[in-house]
């Protein structure tokens, strides 16, 4: 009996230990099983993923997370910037919700509206207003044009090119009216209260050009110039014009720089008669030409090489608005008769009209690869303009007109579209202007000196003295007699018209530098460069000249050598 009550203590007392490690067990069980649940729910909270940050501009201020009674402190990023955020919304005591992220050492209290997975959505702005006449381009970098936008259209934004390390947009995909394209970030405002009109009201030098006196306004955007520091431009510029057959013998025009103080070559990209080179911009755009390119596209860039070399300033010259082979490719863009659909010619040559978006492009494109592919320094754009006495024949001209512009908008746009590429690539642009353009009115070529002079980096004018009526300014016998004179008086109304705006450009003047035929006669020696000269720094036009001479005869530049010598301090 006592065995068997031993026994049964001994099977009860074993059912309770297998019972107590059972229950043992499944505490531990539930306590494991609350640990993991637990871990899960520690890291479900501090699960973090990637995002790209978002926003109205360019950089986004953003709250830190900081301890209680810390003062409050912020960062600002770019948007775009890459950061990591908790996935697990923190909610405040409010109800309110944030995401938490990290930057560095600190803690970011992020809006979702803050966040995106995707680059492409960074930009959060998704309208605009057009605070500037300006070109669409086809692509999000490069200069083909795919359209044209006035001022204060209302775009869409639909997308970007690319973003810039302050997180600002360097051009805007947008819609406007049909026309899709590449906007600059520069000329669109957020809306129409912050887009200011820099105008002034202007009149034609001749009133029956489009009959009554008419005027209208030009835009002065408040624009700097191009200062370059891997692109030296010299406080005075001494120049001498090269045409394209120099190319074939430009180490005698080195030497003559080695031996002088000539510091700077304006050389021929494109005349109105042909290319200097065989150029691939010229034989995409206009192939008629591409075969009667003077030098082969090496050649041509070895001698701008060499010119770089020996420390030469070099310019290149662009005839725009006169070029009689593209005429023959492109009669569509060229001033046409308006009852038929041939060109229409002056003054012995076609004109690729102002006012064509294509003839523009052609343009630029050949700076562009002036100054990428060759090296110059800056690009000189002339006949920069309709052709003058024009007026005379507009009844019967076929414009091209489609902006419905006038002349003087359509070349200072020209100029600003040209301005933006040669700035992207750190090159300056200059234009060469009739010696006219010292008055106060728009010529009826469409130069008016105060608006052009607020664009480009440098006006190159050219009042060669014969180009005068025989006793401007009351001068006698005649003005080419007396160019020292004449400069003096001219320089005078030049100074009126730089004063007229706010950012005028340097004043780089075309010198005659070639004997006067008319009555009387005049032998252009270089006592008659010296008289040039020292009248334009008389009248504090000391930024430089260029001398005119368009067979580039270098026995004339060397008679002129005593006068290229330093007038003003670098």
């Amino acid at each position: 009996m006592k065995r068997t009550i031993r026994i049964l203590y001994v099977l009860v007392a074993a059912v309770l230990v297998v019972a107590a490690i059972a229950v043992f067990q499944q505490a531990a069980r539930i306590r494991a099983q609350r640990e993991q649940e637990e871990a899960r729910r520690i890291a479900e909270e501090n699960r973090t993923e990637e995002a790209y940050l978002a926003g109205w501009s360019g950089m986004v201020e953003i709250p830190c997370i900081v301890e209680e009674g810390a003062e409050a402190e912020s960062v600002t990023l770019p948007r775009g910037t890459l950061l990591t955020v908790r996935v697990k919304p923190v909610e405040t005591e409010e109800g309110e919700t944030y995401r938490l992220g990290f930057y560095e050492e600190k803690k970011l209290r992020l809006n979702d509206d803050m966040l995106v997975d995707d680059e492409r959505f960074v930009v959060k702005e998704s309208e605009g207003f057009v605070n500037l006449p300006t070109v669409l381009y086809e692509e999000a970098s490069g200069a083909a044009i795919n359209g044209y936008l006035q001022k204060r259209s209302h775009v869409n934004i639909i997308g970007f090119g690319s973003l810039l390390e302050d997180g600002s947009v360097d051009r805007y995909f947008v819609e406007s009216d049909g026309k899709q394209g590449y906007l600059r970030s520069k000329y669109l405002s957020p809306t129409l209260e912050e887009i200011v009109d820099n105008v002034d009201e202007v009149h034609f030098g001749r009133e029956d050009l489009y009959g009554g006196g008419n005027a209208y306004t030009l835009e002065y955007p408040d624009l700097a110039k191009g200062d370059f520091a891997d692109n030296h431009m010299p406080k005075e510029v001494r120049c001498v014009y090269l045409n394209r057959a120099c190319v074939q013998g430009i180490d005698a025009y080195i030497e003559l720089a080695n031996n002088s103080g000539i510091n700077a070559f304006v050389l021929d990209i494109k005349e109105s008669d042909g290319p200097s080179y065989k150029s691939p911009v010229i034989q995409r755009y206009n192939p008629g030409a591409y075969e009667y390119g003077f030098s082969e596209f090496d050649e041509y860039k070895d001698a701008v090489r060499k010119c770089k070399e020996a420390g030469i300033y070099m310019i290149g010259r662009i005839v725009t608005f006169k070029d009689d082979f593209y005429a023959t490719d492109h009669p569509e863009n060229v001033l046409g008769y308006r009852d038929s659909d041939q060109s229409y010619k002056l003054q012995g040559s076609y004109w690729p009209s102002a006012f064509s978006r294509e003839v523009w492009e052609y343009n630029v494109m050949l700076a562009i690869e002036g100054v990428e592919e060759m090296g110059f320094n800056e690009i000189q754009f002339d006949y920069v303009r309709f052709p003058d006495h024009i007026f005379y024949h507009q009844d019967n001209i076929d414009f091209r007109n489609y902006e419905n512009e006038s002349m003087a908008q359509a070349i200072n746009r020209f100029l600003l579209y040209a301005r933006d590429e040669m700035h992207d690539r750190g090159k300056y642009i200059s234009a060469d202007v009739f010696g006219e353009t010292s008055n106060d009115y728009v010529c009826a070529y469409g130069q008016y000196w105060p608006m052009m002079s607020n664009i480009v980096d440098v006006m190159s004018a050219m009042p060669y003295p014969d180009h005068f009526a025989k006793n401007d300014y009351g001068i006698y016998p005649a003005t080419w007699v007396h160019p020292g004179l004449l400069f003096q008086n001219w320089g005078y109304y030049v100074n009126e018209r730089q004063a007229e705006t706010k950012n005028p450009a340097n004043v780089r003047t075309w010198l005659q530098g070639y004997d006067t035929s008319k009555d009387p006669a005049t032998v252009y020696d270089v006592t008659k460069i010296n008289e040039q000269i020292d009248a334009l720094y008389a009248c504090g036009l000391n930024g430089g000249y260029m001398v005119w001479n368009a067979p580039s005869e270098l026995w004339r530049y060397y008679a002129y050598a005593s006068a290229f010598v330093p007038r003003i301090e670098e």
